[in-house]
């Protein structure tokens, strides 16, 4: 397509040239024969002596004007004939209508002449030859005569006509004879019959590409049979249908006249408009232009021609990183939210050098030069009229990370008020989005625990002074260590985040008191500690004599680790240890509704001094009004409370033995599959005699619950694992025995319903 169109323009440029130089000399119709008032020299016309004797020549005399065309001849018994011919440059199309305007004076020196003969021929395109008018009156009139002759009638041929003025003398024979003749003021005017109308050609601008710059000429041709007397263009901008006037943009049709860079009246004449291009409001325009010939006939229907004018340049912004301030890698991206662009270029030196044109694209990966501090980056655009945009943004690199100035209270500090605020100040600007503290030690960037306790506080940053705060939701207890947390995920404004893990210790002022102790006898009671957030309710007949019973607030190394669990109340020690109720008691711990995420996730574990790890206490109930979470208890432990981030928990299938058959042989495997969504970290079995409900140790039979680990043959740690167990039953065989299973995932969730099968041993 774009061939196609640039092969019609070569051939309208080839004939807007040939109209050019192929066109024939035209004027207007008052000037059709050059110097017909002859006050200049008769270059324009071909005199020629018929017969010798009359001399032809131009002198001062005139009609109007000084200059005329004189006929004499001098001398008695003199005779001769001349004629002054010129050719008219104009073709003529037949059946055209005109005339031709002279004046004439006579002048008789001595006696009338014998003869005289004053006359205008005509000579057709055919070279034929006719007299169109002629004066043979010898008076001596000796003044200027003007005539008008219709020579319609003799216009039927078309092409080039030519007009001659002539003479012919005789003197008689008297002595100092003399004749003279004059012609001036001769004019030729042709009309068209036919209603022809002349037509035009817009060459420039052609509408194929946007017109760009502070001036448009535009040109074209005009042609008609008789001639061209005028060009006018018109401009219309589409958007809001106004006309240009020369000045503005006017409401009112307008037409502004163009200049005629060729001949005047030609038959084919070239034109040319200067039109001042919009600089600020580019869009689409529609270009008319209409001709009036020499008869007065003007182009019915103008020609036409959309273009487009582009004088605004690209506009818009760039960012780098999405509008960061800082970065900390010199590879930065740079985001365009430029419009009306169709290449770009970019320099990373703030314009000192530049990178070649590339195509217009959304985003451009740049790298900035070494060395921390700010950088200027520049881009340049271009559209496809070469209207240029230039604009320019800076980041600041920063490679280090950050550094703390100061932390309040400060490390080591042991008389800080429970009231205190918690803070740090740093030397630069930090990132007020990475401080964090949404409840879990996972989840948290600055935070503030006592021993393994969670702390509920809320965090703030302040620009100004580049401080960052925690201001704990209740006042912090007497006389106790916490400490004070800042992780790799507190970063700069650039994104470095601190080179490790920080955090430091301080101590509250008073004495902390932790420990309370009730005598509870077979009739029961309930024991609660000075803060009201423990309580243990034991009722009648669980217990068959007095018992002093003591609760303890573990703090420090006394607490036993939870494994990364983020803990949401204090560890809380119940001694005597493994005391056993015969009717299970309640036990109730309250968490602060604004220390917990998500209360649900609360699990109530107690510790297996044993097995030395944490385990779930069984039909616990969380009580989402009141707070707190309760559990029925057959013995005393340590316990807290914590939180899952997964708190849904595995499952598990006995695959062997089924239950169909009785096991026989010295030994049984028991085997199975545990699934969980993120990961089985262990199995548990246990192996119940059902005439008595004791459990198998591993040697023997006892009253306690007792669960022993299984063997997990694959997948440990992962979403699917099998186990097995070899259980060599005792040798005095009972018939009923119920075989359980459960898993534990890396969550530490353990099954709440175990898989069971119910066997038999089969004598042997």
């Amino acid at each position: 397509m774009r061939v196609k169109k640039a092969l019609n323009l070569l051939i309208l440029m080839t004939v807007f040239a040939s109209a050019i130089i192929l066109a024939p000399r035209v004027a207007s119709a008052d000037q059709l024969i050059l110097n017909g008032n002859f006050d200049n020299n008769l270059s324009g016309w071909t005199l020629k002596d018929i017969s010798k004797g009359v001399k032809t020549n131009r002198d001062g005399a005139g009609n109007t004007n000084s200059g005329s065309l004189r006929f004499y001849i001098p001398g008695r018994r003199s005779r001769g004939e001349a004629i002054a011919t010129q050719q008219v440059n104009t073709p003529i199309p037949a059946r055209s209508g005109g005339g031709i305007d002279f004046a004439f004076k006579k002048n008789w020196k001595a006696i009338a002449p014998a003869s005289q003969r004053l006359y205008i021929n005509l000579i057709k395109p055919d070279k034929s030859v006719v007299t169109v008018w002629e004066e043979k009156n010898s008076s001596n009139d000796n003044i200027w005569i003007t005539q008008s002759v219709d020579i319609s009638g003799y216009l039927d041929q078309s092409g080039t006509y030519a007009v001659s003025l002539g003479a012919a003398f005789e003197n008689g024979n008297t002595r100092g004879a003399a004749t003279y003749a004059w012609f001036d003021d001769v004019k030729l005017n042709i009309y068209s019959n036919v209603d022809t109308k002349p037509t035009t050609s817009i060459l420039n601008p052609t509408g194929t590409h946007k017109i760009s710059g502070s001036n448009c000429a535009i040109n074209g041709v005009a042609t008609d049979d008789v001639g061209v007397s005028g060009v006018e263009v018109a401009i219309v901008r589409l958007y809001d249908n106004t006309w240009w006037n020369g000045n503005s943009w006017v409401n009112q049709e307008s037409w502004s006249p163009a200049a005629i860079t060729s001949s005047f009246g030609d038959r084919s004449v070239t034109w040319s408009y200067p039109w001042p291009l919009p600089t600020s409001d580019g869009g689409s325009f529609e270009i008319m232009s209409r001709a009036t010939d020499i008869m007065g006939n003007r182009e019915a229907f103008p020609v036409e021609n959309f273009v487009s004018v582009d004088n605004v340049g690209p506009s818009g912004n760039i960012y780098i990183n999405d509008a960061a301030s800082y970065t900390n890698k010199r590879e930065v991206r740079v985001n365009i939210d430029v419009s009306g662009a169709s290449q770009m270029r970019f320099s990373p030196d703030n314009g000192i050098t530049w990178a070649s044109w590339e195509s217009f694209a959304p985003t451009k990966a740049l790298s900035i030069s070494e060395g921390d501090g700010a950088k200027i980056i520049s881009a340049q655009f271009r559209d496809d009229s070469d209207n240029m945009y230039r604009v320019s943004t800076s980041i600041n690199l920063d490679t280090k990370p950050p550094v703390t100035k100061r932390t309040f209270p400060a490390a080591g500090d042991a008389k800080v008020l429970p009231e205190s605020v918690i803070g740090v100040i740093f030397y630069e600007s930090m990132d007020p989005s990475s401080y964090k503290n949404d409840g879990s030690e996972q989840g948290s960037t600055f935070y503030i625990k006592q021993g393994s306790r969670w702390v509920a506080a809320n965090v703030t940053y302040d620009e100004k002074s580049k401080t960052a705060k925690l201001l704990p939701r209740e006042k912090l207890d007497e006389g106790t260590s916490y400490t004070a947390y800042l992780t790799t995920g507190v970063k700069d404004l650039a994104g470095n985040p601190l080179a490790a893990n920080f955090s430091w210790s301080f101590t509250t002022t008073g004495k902390y008191k932790s420990s309370s102790k009730a005598a509870i006898g077979p009739g029961g009671g309930k024991l609660e500690d000075g803060n009201q957030i423990v309580s243990l309710e034991i009722p009648e007949g669980a217990l068959s004599k007095d018992t002093e019973i003591t609760v303890d607030e573990l703090r420090g190394k006394r607490v036993p680790g939870t494994n990364g669990a983020t803990r949401y109340s204090g560890v809380y020690q119940f001694s005597p240890k493994q005391l056993t109720f015969s009717t299970p008691a309640t036990l109730t711990i309250k968490y602060k509704r604004d220390e917990s995420p998500d209360p649900t996730s609360l699990r109530l574990v107690f510790y297996n001094d044993v097995q030395k790890k944490w385990e779930q206490v069984g039909g616990a109930r969380i009580d989402l009004v009141n707070n707190q979470i309760t559990a029925q208890v057959t013995s005393l432990s340590a316990v807290t409370v914590i939180s899952l981030s997964d708190i849904k928990p595995p499952t598990t299938t006995i695959l062997s033995p089924t239950g169909v058959s009785d096991i026989s042989g010295a030994a049984a495997t028991v085997y199975g599959l545990s699934l969980d969504d993120k990961g089985v970290s262990g199995v548990e079995v246990a192996i119940v005699n059902k005439s008595d409900n004791s459990y198998w140790n591993g040697s023997g039979w006892q009253n306690l619950e007792v669960w022993i680990k299984a063997n997990i043959t694959r997948g440990r740690g992962k979403k699917e694992a099998t186990w097995s167990y070899l259980w060599v039953p005792p040798k005095d065989r009972r018939e009923g025995y119920e075989i359980k299973a459960r898993a534990i995932d890396s969550s530490g969730n353990i099954e709440p319903s175990p898989a069971t099968v119910q066997v038999r041993l089969a004598n042997n």
